[in-house]
């Protein structure tokens, strides 16, 4: 890297002129210069690479794409994109300038996403109370994650179903029921698995703890998995049934009907529902921390990662990537696809507007949350304002690629300058800096 630096003459008289003003602002011109596009490596993005194939991609599928797809793709497209708006900073000493292209805000965008993930993150934190938690994972079997896709409605019938399996598994006593205990956990919707396939799963966190109307708190450890795994396939079926009839699809009712009556015979043990047995298992979270870490790692969670894009041949308009098969960790497996089919893959698991892919249950639930206001938290309010004050744009960047982007050569930081900032169809008002 110091070698492809210092072969330009210009970029080394910027570190010479940054080394005049300090170690500091050396540093931070040099990593700075580091991460310019040119001396990182050329991998490609799934930017880049919708940049290139969306006409084409939109012209030929446009009757079948929602419009939450269109409106995701494109605002991805023009993330940053200067010409349709950007923050202008200037130096206080000297004529040099910043500027900052609007962000997209879209969860489907890496850059984007990112910062939504961290924040989705911190609002899960910040309402968790401080006690174990158990991770669960509810699956449907293959014969029927096409229907998901005919019928959109039955994600919600997927956590409907776990929030009623999970409510007649943890059945309560009378006194229980008169006190109105609850238990408290957050479901996670993904819709892919790590081919890409079609695969519409829950990962639920699930405290260890009912907590009552009065705020009355009693340690919960026991589940009845073959109870659950039966429960949560009936409640699902019944559901989706329903669903799916209301769509007055008679052909897809008549279909649904078919498999739902072999998958009956078929799974007689119930569906795929994953948990830890005891404490000594793998997915049971012990730890402030390790909850902490878990819902960093699961909370929106994109379906491919750019970091799994190996290449590009533009020439003949494939894209390579790979994944890790849970199956065999060891064997990543390679895929080559069509330009257009990679397409196809990704932009299906992007979810309608307005679909809560993250959910609240029992006393984790907005119209509940008074019952856990006086309990210690994972953490605290101050930390959690703290931790939100860290993903403003400059500290991200900052802590991503190790130097401040306002940090001028000269050492004086750079000031917003809304007189010379560019809102095109916007309001400044619109933006919070």
């Amino acid at each position: 890297m110091k070698n492809i630096l210092y072969s330009n003459e210009f970029l080394k008289d910027r570190l010479a002129f940054a080394a005049m003003r300090g170690s500091t602002v050396y540093q931070n011109e040099f990593n700075r210069l580091s991460n310019l596009k040119v001396h990182r490596l050329d991998k490609p993005t799934i930017k880049e690479i919708l940049q290139t194939y969306w006409s084409d991609f939109y012209d030929k599928f446009k009757d079948n794409l929602r419009p939450s797809i269109i409106k995701n793709i494109e605002a991805l497209i023009s993330c940053k994109d200067l010409s349709r708006g950007y923050f202008f900073y200037e130096c206080p000493n000297c004529i040099n300038y910043h500027l900052t292209g609007f962000s997209c805000n879209s969860r489907f965008c890496s850059s984007c996403g990112q910062k939504y993930r961290e924040q989705r993150s911190l609002n899960i934190q910040s309402k968790l109370i401080k006690c174990p938690h158990r991770h669960f994972v509810f699956s449907v079997p293959f014969d029927l994650r096409p229907f998901f896709w005919k019928c959109r409605k039955l994600f919600d019938c997927l956590f409907h179903a776990v929030n009623d399996a999970l409510d007649l598994v943890l059945s309560k006593s009378k006194a229980a029921k008169k006190s109105d205990e609850r238990v408290g956990y957050v479901a996670f919707l993904h819709t892919s698995g790590r081919s890409l396939n079609i695969h519409p799963h829950l990962h639920v966190l699930i405290a260890e703890k009912t907590i009552d109307k009065l705020g009355k708190q009693k340690n919960m450890h026991y589940f009845h998995f073959k109870r659950l795994k039966v429960s949560f396939m009936y409640c699902f079926l019944n559901r989706t049934n329903l669903a799916i009839k209301e769509s007055n699809d008679h052909s897809l009712y008549k279909s649904f009907n078919i498999i739902r009556s072999q998958v009956i015979k078929k799974y007689k043990d119930g569906f795929y529902v994953y948990g830890p047995a005891n404490k000594n298992s793998k997915s049971y979270i012990k730890s402030s921390k390790n909850t902490a870490d878990y819902i960093a790692r699961y909370a929106s969670q994109p379906p491919l990662s750019e970091s799994n894009i190996l290449s590009w041949d533009k020439d003949y308009s494939t894209i390579t990537w790979t994944y890790t098969p849970h199956e065999d960790k060891d064997n990543p497996v390679t895929v080559v696809d069509d330009a257009f089919d990679f397409i196809k893959k990704i932009i299906r698991h992007i979810p309608d507007s307005k679909t809560h892919v993250l959910r609240y249950y029992g006393f984790y639930a907005n119209r509940a949350s008074y019952r856990i206001n006086n309990i210690n938290k994972l953490f605290s309010s101050n930390s959690i304002s703290y931790l939100k004050s860290q993903l403003k744009w400059r500290i991200m960047i900052k802590r991503t690629y190790k130097y401040d982007p306002l940090l001028c050569l000269c050492g004086h930081v750079m000031i917003l300058n809304l007189d010379s900032s560019y809102f095109g169809k916007y309001d400044w008002r619109d933006f919070n800096e």
